[in-house]
């Protein structure tokens, strides 16, 4: 950057100076300056400042010296003094701004927005916009630092502007905006040796999209799991940044060493760290105890950085503990922090600081998580979208799978899951995703927890299953012969007395008693009418334990009725499948038991009429069936075992040969064994089958429901951009837009000038002090120019903030499908109208004249409302929250069976 002194001494000349014998002063301290003396020059320039106290010149000349000598206090004072003098001067408010930054000056912010405000000195003005976005970007504002970068001009040439693109890929990286961050890296290339930042930038970007990639959260996402190479690369830029000691490097490359398990890789960044002397930092000392799993110890180092002061010890505890999902180091963290804001006496500068909100709600929800309490814990950490979030998701994964614990153990054994948690879960979810049908559905789950198992008694029509069900009752209680046509789900269940309910659809219900009920469905078919359901109660004992489902063949002509045997299916716990041995595993039974394996419903296979075989065929029957069940990847409860139903009924009912003859009683050991005494572990299975159905599709609709959010979040951000663009680009071209815009109102001038003509007839004097006369022309003024003004505007911004669209001279009209304002830019723009004729002594005259000067301030006042409309505070949807909730839970259900522990 020149120096102060050249452009002044252009500006002022050297007349007060040499009038008062100071030529030589000025003269020597130049000299000096060029020679690299800035002490002599400083002392030279204090002469003249000494005679000639004001002297822009002399005060310049001290500001070149003190910068050179790097005394930077003197630099603020003497520039602060200069600025007074020459206050339309942005090289002097920039330099002022970075000296007062370098001192930790209060007014440099102020500084800076002041040399931003120099229309005519665009290259100070690009440096003091660069300058408050990095202000704002170490503060943590992105959105703020997005803002001023969008006040820098497109340079004239078609090479794009570097130093604007980095910063636009570190505010897109702070959005989490990959594509943006992408966009501007490609502006960047490949950075030289010496781009240390350009060299960060691409390190974090491309851990930002393996973590994407991955399923993880940009923010937050845990090195240890994302592919080594990806590592590798972002180690290696991030290598180079430290070298060249960008802020940032450091926390980065120590946050990839502590969350790595090379040791080729530990063991390089160890040689870079102790070539810098810095092995012994507390930040270093903590990343390389990670990478060793010595947690204590790093956990020591960090803290005696913390009792140090040292902040940067803080910063890296944190990180780390995001990077390890440690606890332990954010409650030292927390502690720390407490501690400091309890102790009045602690250094400002040397106090912890506060954990951000995000990980405060973490460690809340931790505490709840672990005292049992996980519908706190998941509501707490649906407000943590930051640094945390990934670790965050792992929590809710971790509360879902304690509520669903997976299968483990020698048999598969399934330990219950916390039902209430899990349909209370499921019930929020599908309220709040308006999901009617899926929380009947969860309303059903409820009830069915505490019914009796159910048992589907299934099977191709003529198999037995209403003979087999009689003999598992020891009772007649099923009607059997009845033709397929008729045939439809009967439901077994206990009640007091015996009775029948049949359902009709469309009809009145029949209660009819058990010895009615094959008369009663012969009945009904003959009149046409359809059955939908039977219910059969009986006084049974088993029936209290065991609720037995009786269902159509699935051989039946009738479509209905096979759909309802497949029904069965999705009510029952457990099925009981019976196969014709003369005729076992026929190709359509093979495809049908595939269904209810694939449904995960357990299967125990049955062959009924065994007493129509003899010994020897009937083991090779029962061998086929065995082969089937293997190469159809089919499985039964027990093998298969052969029996008759027909005998087994006769022997239930006192025939003691019949029953010896039946087979019955290992049916009912396996019945008493595998099923029975198995309700508690075969409804459990059901129900998870069932609720992580529900589980699925609620996870499926809140990630369409997220995804139609992000995209309109997605719009929102971009029309955020395009006003910011827009009120950027009238500002910055307001004087040249003014005179265009001016011209292009002359028709709605002359309508107003045609509104006025009755008035130029009366007095002077009437028409300066008659209130009437000011706002009939208020409102014909604002009438016939706000809309016209408003809309040469609006189409002014569009083509600012779209190089392709034409500009405002050329531009579709408004009624044309052109840009139309705002309603708050228009009415800013109305206020400017009605403000100019509040104040004009002759309002009836500004019809005939131009108005430039009121059109430049009208596009300041658009664009004014249009930075407005930007910064409008949109709430992050609820459907985020909502999808990752649902997500967990849905993988809770479908996590692999444990192996046993050997």
């Amino acid at each position: 950057m020149a120096r102060l002194v050249e452009a002044l001494n252009r500006f002022f000349g050297r007349v007060e100076i040499l009038a008062l014998g100071l030529e030589n002063e000025r003269s020597a301290a130049e000299a000096a300056l060029a020679k690299g003396m800035p002490l002599e020059a400083r002392e030279h320039a204090r002469s003249i400042l000494s005679v000639l106290p004001d002297s822009a010149v002399g005060l310049a000349l001290w500001a070149d010296a003190a910068e050179d000598a790097w005394l930077d206090q003197e630099v603020v004072a003497s520039l602060t003094d200069l600025a007074k003098r020459v206050p339309w001067r942005a090289d002097v408010w920039l330099r002022l701004g970075r000296a007062g930054q370098r001192i930790g000056w209060d007014g440099a912010r102020d500084a800076l927005e002041r040399a931003t405000s120099a229309p005519e000195e665009r290259d100070a003005a690009r440096l003091a916009l660069l300058d408050l976005s990095d202000l704002d970007l170490a503060a943590g504002d992105p959105a703020r630092a997005q803002r001023w970068l969008d006040r820098i001009p497109a340079p004239l040439t078609t090479v794009p502007d570097r130093d604007v693109a980095l910063r636009r890929a570190e505010c897109a990286l702070a959005y989490g905006d990959l594509d943006g961050a992408r966009a501007a890296a490609e502006i960047l290339g490949e950075p030289t040796a010496i781009e240390g930042r350009a060299a960060l930038v691409l390190a974090r970007l491309a851990l930002a999209e393996a973590s994407a990639a991955a399923g993880f959260s940009a923010a937050g996402s845990s090195a240890a799991a994302l592919p080594p190479a990806v590592v590798g690369r972002a180690l290696d830029l991030g290598l180079r940044a430290l070298v060249l000691d960008v802020p940032g490097a450091a926390e980065l490359c120590a946050a990839l060493v502590a969350a790595s398990r090379d040791v080729l890789v530990v063991d390089r960044v160890r040689r870079v760290v102790r070539a810098a002397g810095a092995l012994d930092e507390p930040t270093w000392a903590a990343a390389f105890a990670f990478a060793e799993g010595r947690r204590d110890d790093a956990r020591q180092a960090l803290a005696r950085g913390l009792s140090a002061g040292d902040r940067a010890a803080a910063a890296a505890l944190l990180r780390m503990a995001v990077e390890t999902r440690d606890l332990g180091a954010l409650d030292a963290l927390a502690a720390r922090g407490k501690n400091d804001h309890d102790d009045d006496k602690a250094p400002r500068g040397a106090a912890a600081p506060p954990l951000p909100p995000d990980l405060v709600r973490l460690r809340d929800a931790a505490a709840m998580a672990s005292a049992g309490q996980g519908s706190g814990a998941l509501d707490a950490l649906d407000a943590v979208t930051g640094e945390g979030a990934a670790w965050a998701d792992d929590m809710r994964r971790a509360i879902a799978q304690a509520w669903v614990p997976p299968a483990g153990g020698p048999a598969g054994a399934r330990a219950a899951a916390a039902w209430g948690d899990v349909l209370r879960e499921l019930a929020r979810t599908a309220k709040l995703l308006d999901r009617l049908d899926l929380l009947a559905a969860i309303e059903a789950l409820a009830v069915e927890r505490e019914r009796p198992l159910r048992a589907a008694v299934v099977g191709e029509f003529n198999a037995g299953k209403s003979t087999f069900l009689n003999a598992l009752l020891g009772e007649d209680v099923a009607p059997t012969g009845v033709l397929p046509t008729t045939a439809t789900l009967h439901w077994v269940a206990w009640a007091p007395d015996p009775f029948a309910r049949i359902v009709v659809r469309g009809g009145q219900d029949r209660v009819v008693p058990h010895a009615a009920l094959k008369d009663t469905l012969r009945a009904l078919a003959a009149a046409g009418d359809k059955v939908a359901r039977v219910f059969i109660y009986a006084p049974i004992e088993r029936l209290k334990r065991v609720e037995i489902l009786d269902t159509p063949g699935f051989n039946a002509p009738d479509p209905d009725h096979i759909a309802e045997a497949r029904r069965a299916f999705d009510e029952a716990h457990v099925a009981v499948w019976l196969l014709d041995a003369p005729q076992a595993m026929k190709e359509s039974e093979r495809r049908v038991l595939s269904e209810i394996s694939a449904l995960g419903v357990p299967v125990q296979i049955l062959a009924n009429k065994a007493d129509r075989l003899k010994p020897d065929a009937l083991e090779t029957v029962l061998a086929h069936v065995r082969d089937s069940l293997a190469a159809s990847a089919i499985a039964s409860l027990t093998p298969p075992i052969a029996f008759s139903a027909r005998l087994s009924l006769k022997g239930r009912l006192g025939d003691e040969e019949a029953l010896a003859a039946s087979g019955w009683a290992e049916v009912e050991a396996l019945f008493a064994e595998q099923i029975v005494d198995a309700s508690d572990a075969l409804r459990e299975r059901a129900l998870r089958r069932k609720a992580g159905r529900i589980a699925a599709e609620l996870a499926h609709t809140a990630s369409a429901r997220a995804a139609e959010d992000r995209e309109a979040g997605r719009r929102a951000r971009a029309e955020a951009d395009r006003l910011r663009a827009s009120a950027a680009y009238l500002r910055r071209e307001r004087r040249a837009l003014a005179a265009v815009i001016d011209k292009a109102l002359e028709p709605a001038r002359r309508e107003l000038a045609s509104d006025l003509r009755p008035i130029a007839a009366l007095p002077e004097e009437r028409k300066r002090a008659d209130a009437s006369v000011r706002a009939y022309v208020q409102e014909r003024l604002v009438a016939r120019l706000s809309w016209p003004l408003s809309a040469e505007i609006a189409r002014a911004a569009r083509a600012g903030a779209e190089p392709g669209a034409r500009g405002a001279s050329g531009a579709r009209g408004v009624e044309e499908g052109g840009a139309a304002p705002s309603p708050r830019a228009a009415a800013h723009v109305r206020a400017v109208l009605m403000g100019m004729v509040a104040v004009h002594d002759a309002p009836d005259e500004l019809a005939a004249r131009p108005i430039e000067g009121v059109v430049e301030a009208a596009i300041d006042a658009f664009a004014m409302a249009l930075s407005a409309e930007a910064e409008a505070p949109v709430p992050p949807p609820a459907s985020a929250a909502i999808e990752l909730r649902a997500q967990a839970l849905r993988a809770a259900f479908e996590a692999p069976v444990t192996p046993p522990c050997a």
